[in-house]
This record gives structure tokens, sequence and C-alpha cells, in this order.
């Protein structure tokens, strides 16, 4: 029904439907607005004046789950050149715009995918609308309709969402969608029919088949290649995986948001917004919340990769590297994962030696410049995915656009 009013997360400390500037999680952190530029000088303080990021130059995998351990110990930092660029967006958050390149606009865009011909999907948050980008940099709207928002099925513009925060795709070209208001996860086919695939216009926590099942303001998607889907059910805490034939059923975590290494069953997130999923099927979590990145192995073991709960960034060796903000996770062929640590508004790598550094962005300093790695800004980055040639495509929220990072 159009103009549907999704229920309120605000107990969830997720974002409104009807307010594109309140990003996932981070309301009650209060890195809002001119707040996040005087928080982020407040963190550089905390860091002697930083520009350091989590724990540079150290190494992934190190440390306890419990905090009780420590990095193996600290390395050169890292050099990865690369050079950041506008792929789309003009950066004002006016109506809905197709087009080319800076003549498109965007409303906070929360979520990317770029497939293997390099078409860039977008979820256009504050649009409600799931954008496309060919690789000449033409956009179009693939489904819903700008600023309109609910929960109908459909054609194209005959769609509806509420907000939606994440797309993924599988291997036939089906998108799928983290209908983040509408607690629901959607399917688009490649041309451009929409339905639902699991959930409803209700938060709850139920697993079950199609409708049945129940999300709190799902947040990312991801899809194997096998078919099934993942999802981080932010507001629950868990990760969630769909079968093909649309059965729901929970993964890991155990709702109380938490955070415990184990099994599957043992262990909590405290408001996961990102997922991945690698050649080996190995999963990757952005725990926001946890402010940390957590790893699923096929075997069912929940394991930190990076980060461990702290209050600044300091980028560094596997737990002894610390994120403010995780959000948006990647992951090429190679295994190498990518980060977006949102509140620092930076883009980070962990490569495969589990050395962790910063690949674009100024520490602590939102804002908008083209340039190379070392100097361009970014403002809030959220969603980010990365194409067969290493290229990186960033969801820009706080510009409004989409940028682009190319190694060089």
């Amino acid at each position: 029904m159009t103009q549907h009013r999704p229920q309120d997360c605000s107990s969830h400390n997720v974002a409104q439907p009807t307010d594109p500037k309140e990003p996932l999680g981070l309301k009650r952190r209060h890195f809002m607005g001119t707040a996040l530029a005087l928080d982020a000088a407040a963190l550089l303080a905390a860091c002697n004046g930083g520009g350091v990021g989590w724990g540079e130059g150290d190494i992934a995998g190190a440390g306890s789950a419990s905090g009780s351990g420590s990095g193996s110990g600290s390395v050169s930092p890292p050099n990865y050149p690369c050079l950041v660029s506008t792929w789309a967006g003009t950066g004002a958050n006016t109506p809905l715009t197709d087009g080319t390149g800076a003549t498109a606009t965007f409303n906070t865009p929360y979520g990317v995918v770029v497939d293997s011909s390099g078409q860039v999907y977008v979820a256009d948050f504050a649009n409600h609308a799931v954008r496309k980008i060919s690789p000449q940099g033409v956009v179009s709207t693939l489904a819903g309709v700008g600023g309109v928002y609910g929960t109908d099925n459909g054609t194209g513009a005959t769609a509806k969402f509420s907000n939606p925060t994440g797309v993924a795709l599988d291997n036939s070209g089906h998108v799928y969608v983290a209908d983040h208001a509408n607690h629901a996860v959607r399917k688009i086919t490649p041309q451009g029919v929409v339905s639902t695939l699991a959930g409803m216009s209700l938060k709850g926590y139920v697993d079950g088949s199609g409708g049945t099942a129940k999300f709190n303001a799902p947040s990312s998607v991801v899809v194997d290649s096998s078919g099934h889907v993942y999802v981080a059910d932010y507001g629950n805490h868990l990760i969630r995986k769909i079968s093909p034939a649309g059965v729901v059923s929970t993964l890991a975590g155990m709702r109380a948001a938490g955070y415990v290494d184990g099994t599957v069953g043992t262990a909590k997130f405290d408001g996961p917004s990102g997922v991945v999923v690698d050649t080996s099927g190995n999963l990757y979590v952005a725990d926001q919340n946890n402010r940390c990145v957590r790893q699923i192995t096929p075997a069912g073991v929940v394991s930190t990769l990076a980060g461990l709960r702290p209050v600044v960034s300091v980028y560094g060796t596997g737990t002894a590297s610390k994120y403010t903000s995780p959000f948006g996770i990647a992951v090429d062929h190679s295994g190498q994962v990518y980060v977006s640590d949102s509140i620092n508004c930076q883009i980070c790598k962990i490569s495969l030696g589990g050395v962790i550094g910063t690949l674009a962005g100024v520490f602590g300093f939102p804002g908008y410049l083209d340039g190379s790695g070392a100097t361009a800004r970014f403002s809030i980055p959220f969603g980010i995915d990365v194409d067969s040639s290493g290229q990186l495509y960033v969801a820009d929220y706080g510009n409004n656009r989409i940028r682009k990072i190319t190694p060089i």
C-alpha cells in the first residue's frame, strides 16, 4: 500500500523511516551533523592528534574475544596507493533525478553492489528506491518511486520500498534488498519485477517461510554461490539465513545484544550492519556497536577478525585494532577484506597477511574531496563493494554521492 508508514524502530536505535539524516545506530552516539565534526575532533585529541586509524600496521587475528589478549605486534604501516573519484551524484539531496554521472541525484545512499559486468546497484535510502549505474556512468531507477515509501510489490515504479539499506546480487542477476523500515528482504528480477522474499511490515523475530518470518530492521544482505541469502538483522542482533526455497533460519547470535565469540549458538553481536561472503563460504560481519569485524566459518565458529569494542579508533593488529563505527564490508576474490569506518570517514583494508591499514580518507575529518587516497575525504561512508579488478565503490551517505576507489 503506497505511503504506508513503517513501524517505529526507535526502541532499537535504528533509522526512523521518514528521517534520512539518522543513520543506523549513530543517533544514540550523537555523531550527526555538526556533532560529527566535534566528536571527530575529540577522537583526534584522544589519539594525540591522530590521523592513524585503527591500530595501523598491526596484524589481524591476534588477541582473544574476551579482550584479555593483545596484538601480536605491529609492522610497518601498509601503503595502498589509490585514487578516489566521484562516480555519480551531484551532492544535493534534491528529488530523485536520473542522468549521467554528476547530473544524477541521490538522497543519502546506503548500500552498493557491483556485478561482473560493472553495473552498480545502489540502495537509495531516503529516495526509497533502488538505483542502477551502468559501466558508462548512466544512472537509472531500477525500482521504487523517489520520495514515496510503501510495501507494494510490482514492476519498476509500481513497487515501493521504505528506506532500503543493503543490496546484493545472485548468479542469475537478481537483486536482493534489505528493506530496512519494512523489516523485509525483497527480490528484484533482471526485468525489474519486485517481490517480497521474506518478512513483513511488522518488526519481530520469527523463523519460517516467506511472509511468516519476521526481521527487525535488516541492514545488509549477501548471497552465496548456492543461492543462500544471509541477512544482517540489525535490531535482533542476529545473522539470519534464507534458503533458496525461502525458508528463514537463524545462523548466528542470540537476540540479546552482546559480544561473545564461539559457536553460532553461543556467539553474540550488537547491531550487525554489514555482511559479506568469500569464495570459501566464510562470512564477515561488520558488528557496528561492538566496533569490530567478526568472521563466521562454514563450520559455524564465530571469531573476531579485527577490533575490540574501543571508544576511539586505533588501527592495528587484529583485536588490538579498533574501529569507531565499522558499517560496510566487502571482500575481494583473493580474500582481502575492506571496511568502511563510517564515523572516522575512512575506508580500511585487511590484507591477506592480516595487516590493517587505511586505504582512503582522512581520519576523523568528514568532507568531500577527490584525489589520492591519503588526501581524499568522505562524509559517513556506508556500503562498499569491490569489483573483479579491485576497484571499490562507496556509498558516501553524507555527500549524497557514489565514490570510486581505483588502485594505482
